[in-house]
């Protein structure tokens, strides 16, 4: 295990999962879902708002903007529906018009109440409207109340929450969800995590079938190990590579070889050239730093690569697997 141990399982997979489906710099907006909340979609997955506050603590992603989303401010419901009613009785069965209005005998109704086959004809006085702005009046689309025939342009506007709760617009409460971009700081972007991802990508595009961060059990002692990457390899079997960089100590260092043996598959630890540095000045090697290390395991059971960067040491990975 080459993590912090404050690193869980569900980090790394959540890792994983913003590694496949997002690209650095892509921007999440939040919006709602009835009966669900606030929401954002990542790739074909929808979480709710609260887990993406929990990954952007994490680091996972920067903070854009806001969009405000109203909300009841009894019991902060997002799921409001919204109630029209007529001004004049509270009726809420209410039609949509084309509003004229006769401005000689002020009548108002939908334009529908004034057709003729003559013409626009007032249906009170029965007066034609001839000129619009000098005999009649067109404001555009209003509402006509069905119980008290009363036409009117704005309806009162109500709320109502999922519990119940009856609100006017200005009684609404607004809560504001983050607008965020996936932007891995460059901790995360150095660390081991990412570099078993970046790996993972490599050996995939070589026909490789690499899985990261699996957990495995022992044949002999039935532990659980978690390896940073099992590789299955066509015609040879399963590997597992593990990145090496904790604190060089004669505890943390013969774990590969407990993991071969336990697990009786081949592994593959990876070390940085300033880790195995580190790792040779402890064991007192000096030259051939690789070899040095290589010969504190058996070659069958344990392979030692040692890389500079991401591009060698995908490079040294694919020669070791082709050697295993």
């Amino acid at each position: 295990m080459s993590f912090g141990e404050d690193v869980s399982l569900m980090e790394l997979r959540q890792l994983e999962l913003l590694g496949k489906v997002l690209k650095p710099g892509q921007e999440i907006r939040p919006h709602h879902i009835r009966g669900t909340g606030i929401v954002y979609n990542i790739g074909e997955l929808t979480i709710r708002e609260d887990r993406l506050l929990s990954l952007i603590r994490r680091g996972f992603f920067r903070v854009k903007g806001y969009i405000s989303f109203p909300i009841c401010p009894v019991c902060g419901d997002v799921d409001l529906s919204l109630n029209v009613y007529c001004p004049n009785c509270n009726s809420q069965d209410l039609l949509k018009v084309d509003i004229v209005i006769h401005y000689e005998c002020h009548y108002a109704d939908d334009i529908s109440a004034f057709r003729r086959p003559e013409g626009l004809v007032c249906p009170v006085c029965e007066r034609s409207l001839k000129v619009v702005g000098v005999d009649y009046g067109r404001p555009g689309i209003g509402y006509k109340c069905n119980n008290c025939l009363s036409v009117f342009q704005f309806p009162l506007i109500e709320f109502t929450c999922s519990r119940g709760h009856l609100l006017r617009l200005d009684e609404l409460a607004l809560h504001r969800s983050p607008v965020v971009v996936y932007e891995p700081p460059s901790t995360l972007r150095d660390s081991a995590a990412w570099k078993v991802l970046k790996l993972v990508e490599a050996l995939s595009s070589h026909g490789y079938k690499a899985e990261p961060f699996v957990i495995l059990q022992g044949n002999v002692t039935r532990a659980k190990y978690l390896v940073d990457v099992l590789v299955h390899s066509p015609g040879k079997g399963f590997s597992a590579l593990i990145f090496n960089t904790s604190n060089v100590n004669p505890e943390s260092f013969p774990k590969p070889l407990t993991l071969a043996v336990d697990l009786q598959i081949p592994i593959i630890v990876l070390m940085s050239k300033e880790y195995a540095e580190s790792v040779a000045g402890f064991f007192g090697f000096e030259e051939d730093v690789e070899r040095s290390i290589q010969t504190l395991f058996p070659s069958e059971l344990v392979k030692v690569v040692i890389y500079e960067n991401e591009a060698d040491m995908s490079a040294k990975v694919l020669d070791a697997l082709k050697k295993l």
